[in-house]
């Protein structure tokens, strides 16, 4: 590699400093490939914590973007405030980075669709899901065709921030105005998860909400089955909870894995030769994977240069996350009023 192409470090500025903020700009400096010009904020009193840490920052979306050596711009703000900041980023001409969910209505969705198309500029939705060893590695099983044809995906994922009722509440459940509600902010994941693993559209949607205490603003455990166009089945569950708690499997009409408690993707296929009931072989795959997996395929899709990550690590454009959007309404939709939603193709 070229002695100027390692030595180059992309400048990537970011919109929003929460705890997933935060997280990110500790991402983009651990790259050693990336440094941060400047951050924005709505508060003062976030702005003075970001410039202790040594960065600069700005209340003027306009001067964060605008920033001369920022080269791509992170939209981490509120999701509320997604629409507007992405738009402007692709006004600019930046590469775009764009938290999930993006938006959290169709019609503001094709709008950012349509502005990233006519910038041209390299975008990626942070369906970070994709990225983890496990679901990687299934992923890379299913696109081999090691699984055949798409038949039950159970999946479970809790996060353990803690509930409502136990005084203990994430910021997305007691702010549903700005986040969505938990299944907007994030059983986006799942639902990402669910369609880039079966590769198949949803077209059936029944889900269940419940909430730990009856004033609590946003659902607190989801859980809804999907039905493809294939004909499988996507069992999903999604909520916060006093310790994480996660559980994943996939069935296909030739081998069936799930991930164990140590992370390995345990596969077991048949053989077509044998009795019924009977034969098959079974491997247990490691998967080896990085926290910063997708902030390294970022990098490398806007500079040119590999990641050299021993495994694929690509970016997931934005367009991809429309359909994700459907099912998320659809849940929505059947949690609310108890029936069955179908979506049309």
């Amino acid at each position: 590699m070229p002695e100027d192409e390692i030595a180059r470090r992309l400048g990537i500025a970011l919109i929003g400093y929460g705890p997933y903020g935060q997280h990110l700009a500790r991402l983009v400096m651990n790259s050693t490939r990336a440094w941060v010009p400047m951050i924005w904020t709505r508060s003062e009193g976030t702005a003075a914590k970001i410039r202790a840490n040594g960065f600069a920052a700005t209340n003027d979306v306009e001067e964060v973007i605008g920033h001369p050596q920022a080269e791509a711009v992170i939209v981490a703000s509120p999701n509320a405030l997604h629409k507007e900041h992405v738009l402007k980023v692709c006004a600019a001409g930046k590469a775009l980075w764009a938290e999930k969910p993006l938006v959290l209505n169709l019609d503001d969705y094709d709008e950012i669709v349509q502005a990233v198309r006519r910038s041209g500029v390299v975008n990626h939705c942070n369906f970070t899901m994709r990225y983890t060893g496990p679901c990687r590695q299934l992923i890379e099983l299913a696109d081999a065709g090691r699984f055949g044809e798409p038949m039950h995906l159970i999946s479970r994922a809790c996060r353990g921030t803690g509930l409502f009722s136990l005084g203990t509440p994430h910021k997305a459940v007691m702010n549903p105005q700005l986040s969505g509600g938990w299944i907007m902010h994030h059983m986006c994941h799942q639902v990402d998860f669910a369609l880039r693993l079966t590769g198949q559209k949803v077209t059936r949607v029944y889900a269940q909400t419940v909430r730990s205490a009856a004033d609590c603003p946003s659902e607190e455990s989801i859980s809804a089955v999907l039905t493809t166009d294939g004909g499988a089945i996507c069992e999903l569950a999604d909520g916060v909870a006093p310790q994480p708690d996660s559980h994943l499997s996939y069935l296909g009409t030739k081998a069936l894995a799930y991930v164990d408690d140590a992370g390995g993707v345990n596969f077991r296929g048949h053989c077509e030769a044998s009795n019924y009931g009977h034969g098959g072989w079974s491997t247990c795959y490691t998967p080896e994977a990085y926290g910063d997996d997708s902030m390294a395929a970022f990098i490398s899709a806007v500079t040119g240069v590999p990641h050299n990550r021993p495994y694929p690590a690509t970016i997931v454009p934005v367009a991809e996350g429309r359909h994700v959007l459907e099912v998320l309404l659809a849940i929505q939709q059947s949690a609310r009023t108890g029936q069955v939603v179908s979506l049309q193709w």
